[in-house]
């Protein structure tokens, strides 16, 4: 098999009709199974995957019309999000796509659909999209000039040994996400039981509450005796982030981490993006990262020290409680939300106010025993992030050679 054989087309040479279709300009509901699932640009990720936590529906006598099916993908097509793409194969259940989507429905007999999932997360892909950006400021791209995009395609053999390879790894990610979600799911389940339901184990092993143990007043209603409400600077030291020059900043690995706020978060933790060689404040790994500008609230944990800028601040528990703290953020977060609608066109929360935030402090012994139970969970989280950030590295460094031909099908015997 020769390079002489990758020939170029261009999507819309590849897609059923030939041409892409603009999505439902709709607005989105609360989500509701008794509608359809709403696809919308914000609801893909860079590298395109679904981001599930916030999926919204749509309630239009239309919808219907607008249904993604198997082997179809859509392209952001307006704003900061152009050009993330979303492969679907009917897997993450049914979606509707929204107005910002362009669909294109790719021909299984001109092309092996999974082979344009990879082919949008590869260097010519995203060079092309970046080459309607303007500064800072990305361009908008239409049907058409999605349709007329040039790709460089492989012979069959090789577009299926690619996916095969790939497959495999993703396979393997989402196995491991998966995983973890269940991990936090468990880990949540013991938080609430213990430190909101005051179900924790007795002295015997049955739970508090229930088992008709000694429950006293206090100013955020009944709690278990030897428990006492306070502020959460009296268990965590809290320091504001500060951010280094603009100068400073590099994406070639050069410095120290760098964290400016809310928009470098990913699933618990941080994506590494930008570096500065003039570090202001740092942070440790393990601590608790919070965004303090909107939308307040939104919680990270450092994966490694890193600098933080003036989006976030740090939360570090006093006795190195990084679970318990982790849960107890997480369990406030509705709290925080009234910083993020006080009337102010930017929501914000400074040093002083988080200090002062009321919490209920357990006895010492029951955060040991939950941080003891816990860990263990958050340790096996951290174990699958490591291993999926070598499988995505793996698959990044495989894919051009594979997109190449540099590394090809074996040839039969």
């Amino acid at each position: 098999m020769s390079c002489s054989e990758w020939k170029e087309v261009t999507l819309a040479d590849i897609s059923i009709g030939g041409k892409g279709s603009y999505g439902i300009s709709a607005s989105a509901v609360e989500y509701s199974e008794g509608l359809f699932t709403y696809l919308r640009i914000t609801d893909i990720s860079d590298d395109g995957i679904i981001i599930k936590d916030s999926l919204m529906s749509v309630d239009d006598k239309n919808a219907e019309k607008y249904l993604l099916e198997p082997n179809d993908i859509v392209f952001a097509r307006t704003g900061n999000s152009t050009g993330r793409s979303y492969f679907y194969d009917g897997r993450d259940g049914k979606f509707v796509y929204a107005g910002f989507l362009i669909k294109f429905s790719l021909d299984p007999e001109k092309v092996n659909p999974k082979f344009m999932r990879y082919y949008t997360i590869s260097t010519d892909y995203r060079n092309w999209v970046s080459s309607f950006s303007t500064g800072s400021t990305r361009g908008n791209i239409n049907a058409q000039t999605y349709g007329s995009m040039k790709i460089k395609l492989p012979p069959r053999k090789q577009q299926d040994f690619l996916v095969e390879i790939l497959s495999k790894l993703d396979e393997k990610i989402e196995i491991n996400k998966q995983i973890n979600k269940k991990l936090e799911e468990m880990a949540q389940a013991i938080f609430k039981h213990w430190f909101i339901d005051f179900e924790f184990p007795n002295e015997n092993g049955e739970p508090y509450k229930s088992s008709g143990e000694e429950m006293v007043e206090s100013e955020l209603g009944m709690i278990p005796k030897g428990w006492e409400v306070s502020n959460l600077n009296t268990v965590a030291d809290i320091e504001m982030g500060q951010s280094p020059k603009g100068t400073s900043y590099n994406e070639s690995g050069i410095g120290e981490v760098f964290y400016q706020g809310r928009t470098d978060f990913g699933n618990r933790f941080p994506t590494k993006r930008l570096y500065t060689t003039e570090p202001k404040k740092m942070a440790k790994a393990g601590d608790i990262l919070m965004s303090v500008r909107a939308p307040v609230g939104d919680i990270n944990i450092a994966y490694e020290d890193c600098c933080i800028g003036r989006g976030l601040c740090l939360i570090r528990n006093r006795e190195g409680h990084s679970s318990y703290m982790y849960y107890l953020m997480m369990s406030i977060r509705e709290t925080l939300e009234i910083y993020n609608s006080e009337g102010t066109v930017f929501g914000s929360i400074n040093k002083e106010t988080l200090k002062s935030l009321p919490i209920i402090k357990p006895h010492s012994s029951i955060i040991e025993m939950y941080e003891k139970l816990v860990n263990d969970l958050d340790q096996k989280y951290l174990y699958n992030v490591k291993e999926n950030r070598i499988l995505v590295s793996l698959r990044d460094t495989l894919l051009p050679k594979l997109m190449s031909g540099e590394i090809r099908v074996p040839v039969d015997n």
